[in-house]
């Protein structure tokens, strides 16, 4: 016999591999893991297994329902559980964690010619709201936190979203479409055409929000993210304007993103010199 360590490495293999073709595991087991489980009563060892990993699989699918529940919506339970059932032949999952399970099934959805070309864009969505779910924490700041700041200190304020932030790009309108596919109609509503989007997805406690990005946001949100100052992201918001109705134009956007509680609290020392 096989040493416990061994033994218990094939069952761990054979348990959380991806389902077969037909969905049962009993043709694809290790002979000598059917060796030493006990086949005693109705059911031989190969079918005592499978029920093992048939409730594995259950759970991964009950997962990836709870993380893709409107490309679930449009594509209706059994084909959603087809569809999973090949993401996991293609992709076992391989983290200790059932939270990591969904990470490649976008990629996966864009590579299924047979499924509507909006959905890989839905589930990248879908898993960016599960990313920031789990996101750290962070104290966002306040208009008051601004307020006591000089004039002369704007110009090289530098802010920062707060972690617990995606921006997702898309061909597709898919803030539209995942409103649709809460309750879509037959023919699967909610298509629409293509349109290039820029979503973001924040969350606010635990409330996680999407909102499609205008096309100042866009110029704009890039250098937030990457600590550039106040006045260069004024100056990316000109467009043809003056500098000081870019300045408003930004402004308003920043109240927003407060609002929104998007950006992190200031640290100690948050202006440049």
């Amino acid at each position: 016999m096989l040493p416990l360590r061994e033994l218990q490495l094939r069952l761990s293999t054979a348990l959380t591999a991806g389902p077969t073709e037909t969905g049962a595991l009993v043709d694809a087991l290790d002979p000598t893991l059917l060796a030493v489980v006990s086949g005693r009563g109705g059911l031989g060892p190969g079918r005592r297994l499978d029920i093992y990993a048939d409730m594995y699989r259950t759970r991964l699918v009950d997962v990836l329902r709870e993380d893709f529940p409107r490309v679930l919506a449009i594509l209706g339970d059994e084909e959603f559980r087809a569809l999973v059932c090949r993401y996991l032949a293609r992709h076992p999952s391989t983290h200790p964690s059932v939270r990591y399970v969904g990470r490649r099934f976008a990629e996966f959805v864009a590579g299924e010619a047979a499924l509507p070309p909006f959905l890989a864009d839905l589930a990248r969505l879908e898993w960016a709201r599960v990313e920031v779910f789990d996101a750290p924490d962070a104290e966002p700041l306040s208009l008051s936190d601004l307020e006591s700041l000089p004039a002369s200190d704007w110009p090289a304020l530098r802010l920062r979203p707060i972690p617990a932030c995606l921006v997702v790009e898309c061909a597709w309108p898919v803030h539209e479409i995942w409103a649709a596919a809460e309750d879509p109609a037959p023919g699967r509503a909610g298509a629409g055409r293509p349109e290039a989007s820029t979503i973001r997805v924040w969350r606010e406690g635990w409330s996680v929000s999407h909102a499609a990005m205008g096309d100042l946001e866009r110029r704009v949100f890039p250098l937030l993210e990457q600590g550039e100052p106040f006045a260069r992201l004024c100056a990316a918001g000109e467009a043809g304007l003056e500098l000081a109705a870019a300045a408003r134009e930004v402004g308003s956007l920043l109240m927003r993103w407060l609002e929104d509680g998007l950006l992190a609290r200031l640290p100690a020392s948050c202006v440049s010199s």
